[in-house]
């Protein structure tokens, strides 16, 4: 399941940084796309911050999990309520939450970028059979 939500903030990344090239920028044009990505980073964020975290919390990927699952809910807030389809700017607890989180949206992108780094790192040292922080 790392690997599926490495993905995720992946995508998540791409769709939510202002630093992003021009041509991957076509994530954010079509609000189909990000209804379909920004549910996925949702729904993943979701499953590590309130299953893994939650279970782990005695465990440094635990830890790593429900902050990391809190940081990947809250830039897919972001994402469909700016870009996504009328459906979540409808929604009076999606527009609040927006609304309180626009203001640090810049640092949310940066906690993406940093959770997306050690998880990414991590699972290449899995994958490589060396050790991994515990």
């Amino acid at each position: 399941m790392g690997i599926v939500v490495a993905v995720f903030m992946l995508l998540g990344l791409l769709m939510a940084s202002p630093w992003v090239p021009r041509q991957l920028r076509v994530l954010r044009a079509s609000p189909n796309v990000v209804d379909t990505l920004a549910s996925g980073l949702l729904l993943a964020g979701l499953w590590n911050a309130l299953w893994h975290g939650l279970r782990h919390m005695g465990d440094f990927w635990g830890q790593a999990a429900l902050v990391s699952g809190c940081v990947m809910v809250a830039v897919a807030v972001q994402l469909l309520v700016e870009h996504g389809g009328d459906f979540w700017r409808r929604q009076p607890v999606a527009v609040r939450a927006h609304r309180a989180l626009k203001p640090i949206a810049t640092w949310l992108v940066v906690g993406l970028a940093l959770c997306f780094g050690l998880y990414a790192v991590a699972l290449v040292r899995l994958n490589l059979g060396l050790p991994i922080p515990a």
